[in-house]
C-alpha cells in the first residue's frame, strides 16, 4: 500500500530462561506473533483531505462509459445526468467519441451547453416536463423527447415543430432494487393511443422507452421488458406509425458489496430477443447513470464520537451521513468501507453501528464489522459513492455537504483503499 505499512507484525523472542541449567537443558526460544491492522502514516494525503469529502477520479467515468459502449456498439449511450452532474465527470464524458447525455430538466441542458455539448447529443427522457423547460431545451437544439400522457402531447405540440417523441411504458422490474413503474409509464394499449394522438398533433412518434428499475442485477429483466412492449410495437406499426427507436433505459448496476452482472451480460440478454420484439428498431438508446458514476467517487469521513448504548451496540458517529448525500443507504445501498488508522492496533473484529452527525434519528447508516478497534479521529473511506450522493446533500442541522475534490489534486490513488468491511 502506497505510503502505508501493509504488514505491521511485531515478533518477540520469549525464551524460557532456566537459572543454573546447563545449555543442553535450556529450551529453544519460541517466537510469538502479534499481527496488527495496517496503518496509514499521518503524512499520507488521505489525512489532509478536509472531511466530509467526495474524492473523484474522473478517468473511471470514462472507463465505465466506454465499457457500456463496447457492450452495445450500435447504441446511443446517454449518460444520465441526475446520477452525478458534477463537471469533473461531465467534461471528460463529453469528450468521448459519440457520447450522448440523458436529461430531465432545463438546468441539466444548460449545464451541458456550457461545456460545449449541443442539443443533438441530448435526449430528454423525463416524461412529465415543465413548459418552460421544454422551451429551453428546444432553444438549445434538443429534438428528442419522452412522454406518457395526453397533457404532455399538448405541451410538446404547442411548439409547432416536428419533434421526435417516444412513449414511456411500464414493464416488469424483477431484480431491481428500486422499481420505477408507478410514477411513469403506460400499458401497451394506452401507448398506441398516445402515439396516434401525437401523430395527429404534428409530432413524430418514433419509438418506445422503458426502465427496468435502479440497480437491476438480473440481465433477463431487460429481455422481459422488451417482450412486454412487443405487442404495442406491433400494433403501432400496423397502424402505420413508423417506429425505429427503442430506449432500454438505465438500471445498469454498480458494485457495492456483492457481485453484479457486467454490461455484456445485459447485452447478451437483450440481443437474444430484440430483433423479434421490436423489428425495425434502428436506434437503441441507453441511459446508464449509476453504472457510470458510482465507482468514480469515494467518501472520506472522520469519526467524531463513540458511544455504547443500552442495547449493547457501540455506535460510531461520523461527520457525514444520510443528509450528506448517503440517502440511499436506508433503502439498501451498502458501500464497502475501509477504516484508516495512523497507529498500529491488534486485529480484533469489532461491530459498530454507524450514524451521521445530525440530531435526526433518520440519520443512521448501517452496521459494520471492523477488523480493529476504532477511535475518535480515525477515518473511514466509503467506496463507490459516486451515484446519487453529489447533488442531493443538504446542510441540514447546520452540517456542511461534502466538498468535492479531484483525487489528482491531493496525489491520491483511491484504489489503494479497498473496501474490506
Amino acid at each position: 500500500m502506497k505510503g502505508s505499512s501493509i504488514d505491521n507484525r511485531v515478533v518477540s523472542a520469549n525464551p524460557t530462561h532456566l537459572p543454573f541449567a546447563r545449555p543442553s537443558q535450556q529450551r529453544p526460544s519460541q517466537p510469538t506473533f502479534s499481527i496488527s491492522y495496517p496503518t496509514t502514516p499521518v503524512g499520507h494525503p488521505i489525512w489532509q483531505v478536509p472531511t466530509p469529502a467526495l474524492v473523484v477520479t474522473p478517468r473511471k467515468a470514462v472507463a465505465n462509459y466506454q465499457t457500456i459502449q463496447r457492450a452495445f456498439p450500435d447504441a446511443i449511450v446517454g449518460y444520465t445526468m441526475k446520477s452525478n452532474p458534477n463537471p469533473l465527470l461531465l467534461d471528460p464524458i463529453s469528450r468521448i467519441e459519440n457520447s450522448w447525455f440523458e436529461v430531465a430538466s432545463r438546468a441539466e441542458v444548460e449545464a451541458l451547453v456550457k461545456i460545449g455539448v449541443n442539443g443533438d447529443r441530448i435526449f430528454y427522457s423525463n416524461p412529465i416536463k415543465q413548459l418552460s423547460h421544454i422551451q429551453s431545451a428546444i432553444r438549445h437544439g434538443v429534438r428528442l423527447f419522452a412522454f406518457d400522457s395526453e397533457s404532455e402531447v399538448d405541451k410538446l405540440a404547442a411548439f409547432d415543430l416536428p419533434l421526435e417523441v417516444y412513449v414511456r411504458m411500464t414493464v416488469p422490474h424483477t431484480g431491481a432494487l428500486w422499481p420505477l413503474t408507478h410514477k411513469f409509464g403506460v400499458e401497451p394499449h394506452k401507448a398506441v393511443e398516445l402515439m396516434k394522438l401525437a401523430r395527429a398533433r404534428g409530432l413524430r412518434p418514433v419509438g418506445m422507452a422503458f426502465h427496468v428499475g435502479s440497480q437491476c442485477i438480473r440481465p433477463e429483466t431487460w429481455a422481459d421488458a422488451l417482450q412486454a412492449v412487443a405487442p404495442a410495437w406491433a400494433q403501432a406499426r400496423s397502424a402505420g406509425i413508423d417506429l425505429d427507436l427503442i430506449d432500454l433505459g438505465g438500471g445498469f448496476p454498480a458494485h457495492y458489496t456483492g457481485p453484479v452482472p457486467a454490461p455484456t451480460d445485459v447485452a447478451k440478454a437483450v440481443n437474444r430477443v430484440i430483433g423479434e420484439c421490436v423489428p425495425g428498431a434502428r436506434r437503441m438508446l441507453l441511459e446508464p447513470g449509476r453504472g457510470v458514476s458510482a465507482s468514480t467517487s469515494d467518501m472520506v469521513l472522520e469519526i467524531t464520537g463513540i458511544a455504547e448504548r443500552p442495547d449493547g451496540q457501540t455506535w460510531l458517529y461520523l461527520d457525514g451521513g444520510v443528509f450528506s448525500g448517503l440517502y440511499e443507504i436506508p433503502d439498501g445501498i451498502r458501500p464497502a468501507v475501509r477504516p484508516i488508522v495512523s497507529e498500529a492496533r491488534p486485529l480484533s473484529m469489532t461491530t459498530y453501528r454507524l450514524a451521521g452527525p445530525t440530531c435526526d434519528s433518520v440519520d443512521t447508516l448501517f452496521e459494520m464489522r471492523s477488523p480493529c478497534e476504532l477511535k475518535v479521529g480515525d477515518r473511514l473511506v466509503m467506496k463507490n459513492c459516486g451515484a446519487y450522493v453529489y447533488g442531493v446533500g443538504s446542510p441540514f442541522n447546520g452540517f456542511p455537504v461534502p466538498e468535492v475534490y479531484e483525487s489528482a489534486e491531493w496525489t491520491l490513488d483511491m484504489d489503494e483503499f479497498h473496501g474490506i468491511c
